[in-house]
């Protein structure tokens, strides 16, 4: 299911019109109070909090212009997919919670699920041309767990309508032996990755060995900001 609210209040709203909405379950764990925290925090905000602190007093970090690169692998990847995406919406915002954080935040996830309808993919994009977020996603040919329009039997315990999720960011897609192809959004359906190795080709071993390969050497070149001005909401 849609949360509609948790990111998207009034003004948060960047492109009129929408009704953006983002992966209900990942929201949910990132909005909801942290167990244990004295102050009764938000998952989230008790993450930024740290965040904003280590580049504010920090001596070994603050004023030295670190750079804030968020990252995980499957759920991981979901998470880090919005939590960059709040962090950027705030520091677009000039919000006192991350005024210490870098002014552009990075996401590089490895097979991430999706977490947000075409709306939020729309509000992600304002953000990316503002110059504040960036997102690099790797996902492996064959791993269905970045997919959406989810078949059975799966389909049968997911809730909602999986075709409405799409992906952002500029998609690595790494193959098994050839080059990487590289791509913005590139939303793949469950069905065009599936087969029986999916398992193997989603966990990190099959990731580690498929990133490293020799022919995919000159694609690693590039700098984030080269490969958004070539695939990504920037290039001309």
């Amino acid at each position: 299911n849609f949360d509609y609210d948790s990111f998207f209040k009034g003004e948060d709203i960047l492109v009129p019109g929408g009704k953006p909405a983002t992966h209900e379950g990942f929201t949910k764990y990132l909005m909801d109070p942290k167990m244990g925290d004295q102050d009764g925090r938000r998952c989230l905000d008790r993450i930024l909090a740290c965040v904003n602190e280590e580049f504010g007093n920090n001596v070994d970090v603050a004023g030295k212009d670190f750079n804030l690169y968020v990252s995980g692998h499957s759920l991981g990847g979901g998470l880090a997919n919005l939590f960059s995406f709040r962090a950027a919406q705030l520091k677009s915002k000039d919000d006192e919670s991350v005024k210490n954080l870098p002014e552009k935040i990075t996401a590089l996830t490895f097979a991430a699920p999706v977490v947000g309808n075409a709306e939020y993919n729309k509000e992600y994009q304002v953000l990316e041309k503002e110059g504040v977020l960036r997102h690099i996603r790797v996902a492996n040919k064959g791993d269905v767990v970045p997919t959406n329009d989810i078949i059975f039997p799966a389909s049968v315990i997911l809730k909602g309508d999986t075709k409405q999720y799409t992906q952002n960011g500029v998609n690595l897609f790494l193959l098994p032996e050839e080059e990487l192809v590289q791509e913005y959004g590139a939303t793949k359906s469950c069905a065009s990755q599936f087969t029986f190795k999916a398992l193997e080709n989603h966990l990190v071993p099959e990731y580690a060995k498929r990133v490293t390969l020799p022919v995919n050497k000159e694609k690693y070149q590039q700098t984030v900001e080269e490969i958004y001005t070539k695939e990504g909401p920037l290039r001309p």
